[in-house]
């Protein structure tokens, strides 16, 4: 018996150390040659603190965001280490004009937090393409349309990391929440694609999944939820996440796990216990 034990105990310490040496072949270091990072959803919640720490570990912000009077208030707290566009995500014109200007301003950002992101609820019945369509041209398209600008810049200042901020909600769609949760898993897919299609040259994508989170768009969605984290938390677990060189980043351990067995169980089940 206890030759058994300390076989299995081989095994399993085989197999962590295994899986944490593979996990990391490819990873692709943090470029900071410029120390100018970009973060959109800039303005509130998870991407203002976002701004705040980065702020504070040296680099220069370059902040992303539709309500302009926010980033100008932001602009006042952080000084001249924080630079803000306005622009809506959800517009792909708007992130191409944004982009031109921030190039024109001689920036060169090489870590991008593409933060920003809207979430509609659809009650029984109300299933509309219209949310479908809105949510995907924010959660989504608004994050490829960032990659499309400055991929190509990011390999010629030696390489860049993407990260998107997808939601726990991406590993169990919850009743009134398709629109939101398919388009995070959206945004898992394609970063796990793209993370491999770019594994050699020298580009980075992060996927982070935060659980609940005290901001604005947390309020009047549910309520009484247990282990909400505050925005400053969230924040510096994902950036520190991506010094890591992290793939998949999952602050709330506790909705990560949750929503992983409810996703083993058969639906009646997994409801009841919602």
């Amino acid at each position: 018996m206890k030759k058994m034990l300390i076989f299995i105990g081989a095994i399993v310490c085989i197999f962590v150390a295994s899986y944490w040496f593979f996990n990391r072949l490819g990873r692709q270091p943090i470029n900071q040659a410029t120390k100018t990072c970009l973060v959109t959803g800039a303005s509130s919640g998870i991407g203002k603190e976002i701004a705040r720490e980065m702020v504070k570990r040296g680099w220069k912000v370059i902040g992303v965001a539709r309500r302009n009077d926010k980033l100008k208030e932001l602009e006042v707290e952080l000084g001249q280490a924080f630079i803000s566009y306005k622009c809506d995500v959800g517009s792909t014109t708007q992130i191409h004009e944004v982009s031109d200007e921030i190039k024109k301003q001689g920036l060169q950002p090489t870590l991008f937090f593409l933060n920003a992101g809207t979430g509609e609820l659809e009650q029984k019945w109300q299933l509309s393409t219209a949310v479908h369509q809105r949510t995907f041209a924010t959660n989504y398209f608004g994050v490829i349309a960032w990659i499309e600008e400055w991929l190509t810049l990011a390999k010629d200042l030696g390489g860049g990391t993407f990260v998107a901020t997808s939601s726990v909600l991406a590993l169990f769609a919850t009743p009134v929440c398709a629109a939101y949760a398919t388009s995070k898993i959206a945004l898992v897919h394609c970063f796990d694609s793209l993370r491999r299609q770019y594994l050699y040259d020298n580009i980075g994508f992060s996927i982070a999944l935060p659980g609940p989170t005290d901001t604005e768009m947390l309020k009047g969605a549910v309520d009484n939820l247990p282990f909400v984290h505050k925005p400053e938390d969230e924040a510096k677990y994902i950036i520190d996440g991506v010094f890591a060189v992290k793939q998949q980043i999952e602050p709330s351990w506790f909705y990560s796990c949750m929503l992983r067995v409810l996703n083993w169980l058969p639906d009646k089940v997994a409801l009841k216990l919602l």
